[in-house]
């Protein structure tokens, strides 16, 4: 597998911005819809668990990042982040903690795409 031209590069982007269109996008349209008069009615544990799987995918997409650049901050940032919105979604819904979490997901993504970008040496064994 070519370092540099692989569609892996852009799992954890991919991820990340459908973890945030599945949270916002789907408010942002409940909220049109009802302006229109439409009454949506959400299962609001598949809408949550949508979230949490697209964010805990962009997390397996930052560690296979990691595995090319060599670089374990951006994981360890996108993962506090993919827990902050896993506890929001799942234990205890906390607006800053939700934000805080899609805000360090993104700094992390962009971190590994930038570093993912350079394409310098072999995979690394870091991470097994």
């Amino acid at each position: 597998m070519s370092k540099c031209n692989t569609l892996l590069r852009w799992l954890a982007p991919l991820a990340a911005i459908l973890s945030l269109a599945a949270c916002y996008g789907t408010l942002a349209a409940v909220a049109l819809l009802g302006l229109l008069g439409a009454r949506v009615v959400l299962d609001e544990a598949l809408w949550a668990g949508s979230i949490v799987a697209f964010a805990l995918v962009a997390v397996v997409g930052l560690i296979l990042g990691a595995r090319r650049h060599r670089t374990l901050w951006p994981l360890a940032v996108g993962t506090i982040g993919a827990a902050g919105i896993v506890y929001t979604m799942t234990l205890s819904y906390d607006r800053s903690m939700e934000i805080g979490g899609f805000l360090l997901l993104a700094v992390a993504v962009a971190a590994d795409w930038r570093k993912s970008r350079s394409c310098a040496g072999p995979p690394s064994d870091i991470l097994g």
